[in-house]
């Protein structure tokens, strides 16, 4: 059954303060988009990035580790991880102290493209808050903390 659009609600009737979930899963999904678009030229994704900066971060960090930064299953972070070994921009080695625990450190090649990825990203963010005025950037990092807080405190 084909869909007419006229029968579409625009988002702007769907968005209002009772649905802030919405237009906060609808921001984050518009910022992977441009971020994996902005990152294309180096051939990186948007959780590729995350796992650079995070590991470039904390060098050795364990995969159990890293799967709970990044707020990913473990078997998620596997194949990141393998396909990024196939990049050659990252290595797990074993932990010397538990065989079965993997480090993860950043090769060669990573760091060397480390320096162009800040460049898109000081870029990448200068456009998203382009328009936004530092008082209004502040107010909604304040009020994003508050909700993030109050969702980890609720008792489920």
């Amino acid at each position: 059954m084909a869909v007419d659009s006229t029968t579409i609600r625009p988002i702007s009737e769907i968005e209002d303060l009772d649905n802030i979930g919405f237009l906060i899963h609808e921001t984050a999904q518009a910022i992977t988009v441009a971020w994996g678009t902005v990152m294309s030229p180096l051939g990186l994704t948007r959780p590729q990035v995350r796992v650079i900066a995070w590991v470039d971060h904390s060098p050795g960090i364990t995969q159990a580790e890293l799967s709970g930064r990044l707020g990913i299953t473990a078997m998620s972070l596997t194949g990141l991880l393998d396909r990024m070994e196939l990049k050659q921009l990252v290595k797990r080695t074993e932990d010397p102290a538990d065989r079965r625990v993997k480090r993860i450190f950043l090769t060669r090649a990573a760091l060397k493209m480390k320096p162009e990825m800040e460049v898109i990203a000081d870029e990448f963010r200068q456009a998203l808050r382009e328009g936004v005025s530092a008082k209004d950037l502040a107010t909604t990092f304040d009020v994003l903390s508050r909700l993030r807080t109050n969702l980890q405190s609720e008792k489920r």
